[in-house]
């Protein structure tokens, strides 16, 4: 019996797991992402007579990696605090605890098929259209509390990104961008955007389908409880354009970028257009907030990487190198460069 079996097998009444589905005998399977960011191992706790996981079970990879189940565990209690009877497309936090030496995270499990890209090309308009409902269901339209306008900016933007790009090794024409995207983005300066919850990695494999047609949401282990508006929907639309596409190379993820976003027949601009009425967004602030999601991106990436393998640090050759063949390290350049013809009306 694993670590895993024998705390649930411990501790059983005590977490009262029965009200999860837990009943008979247990068994787990264990998953080990293969992403090099990944700093934890997973375990899926089935339910004897029960074909589908009741809960799910974290632990780091490494004893000291803590900060990213406790993260998790905090956002998971946070966003179901939002409302009295929480959310059934998020799961729920059972305990955040030390057994045998190492942080346990358990959590419950959501039962659905996974929206990978084959099912995102199957059925897309409803995919795109249950992503972008939960997102207003989650980040509004109730209103949410307003930042001063440059309280927000230094700590979701400048502080973050200067601390990257401070250490970074640009090339010259890299820092060229850098300075235009300062400069198109400036308008969120003195912008008074209110926050939302927001995920931060909406994609594969953190997206279902549920049984009543709903999206169920897990890993929130990169969530901002005080984060931006569209970082999460502009981030899925991307996800939703590499599966249309069937893109793999970063060529191809440009192609089915361009597709999506930029020119004139871009599909994408119905779900964002909707989604910036329902959270009453200026239209004018979308491009600087379009911008900003894959740097933003790369900043988290590095961050993970360095928990990751924390002896190489966030900057040594071969972090670096992977760093820039990231594919959406070639999206912000793209934007950047192409921000001009981005088009939301």
């Amino acid at each position: 019996m694993n670590t895993i079996l024998t705390f649930l097998k411990q501790h059983r009444q005590r977490l009262n797991l029965a009200q999860y589905g837990v009943c008979g005998s247990l068994s787990s399977i264990l998953l080990t992402p293969r992403f090099p960011a990944s700093n934890h191992v997973i375990f899926l706790i089935l339910s004897e007579g029960r074909p589908e996981p009741v809960l799910v079970a974290k632990m780091p990879r490494l004893a000291q990696a803590t900060a990213g189940l406790e993260r998790e565990a905090a956002n998971l209690q946070r966003v179901q605090a939002q409302r009295v009877e929480g959310f059934d497309t998020i799961p729920h936090l059972v305990t955040l605890e030390k057994y045998s030496g190492h942080l346990l995270l358990l959590e419950t499990a959501l039962s659905g098929q996974l929206m990978g890209p084959t099912v995102i090309r199957r059925q897309f308009d409803h995919c795109c259209d249950a992503v972008s409902n939960w997102l207003v269901e989650i980040q509004g339209p109730e209103p949410g509390a307003e930042p001063e306008a440059g309280e927000w900016f230094a700590r979701l933007i400048e502080q973050p990104l200067h601390a990257f790009t401070e250490r970074f090794p640009w090339s010259r024409e890299e820092l060229k961008l850098l300075e235009q995207m300062w400069t198109l983005i400036a308008p969120l300066r003195t912008a008074k955007l209110r926050f939302v919850f927001e995920h931060g990695d909406l994609s594969h494999p953190n997206l279902l389908l549920l049984e009543n047609g709903k999206v169920g949401v897990v890993d929130w282990e990169l969530a901002q409880p005080l984060g931006l508006p569209t970082y999460d929907l502009f981030f899925f639309l991307t996800y939703a354009a590499f599966a249309k596409e069937k893109a793999r190379t970063n060529t191809d993820c440009l192609a089915a970028f361009q597709t999506a976003f930029f020119g004139p027949t871009a599909w994408a601009r119905p779900w964002v257009h909707r989604y910036a009425v329902d959270l009453s967004l200026p239209t004018a602030l979308l491009t600087p907030l379009f911008l900003i999601v894959w740097l933003r991106y790369l900043v988290g990436l590095s961050g993970r990487l360095e928990q990751a393998a924390p002896a190489l640090g966030p900057f040594g050759r071969e972090q670096v190198m992977w760093l820039r063949e990231n594919r959406y390290y070639a999206l912000w350049q793209y934007a950047v460069r192409h921000a001009v013809d981005l088009r939301w009306d």
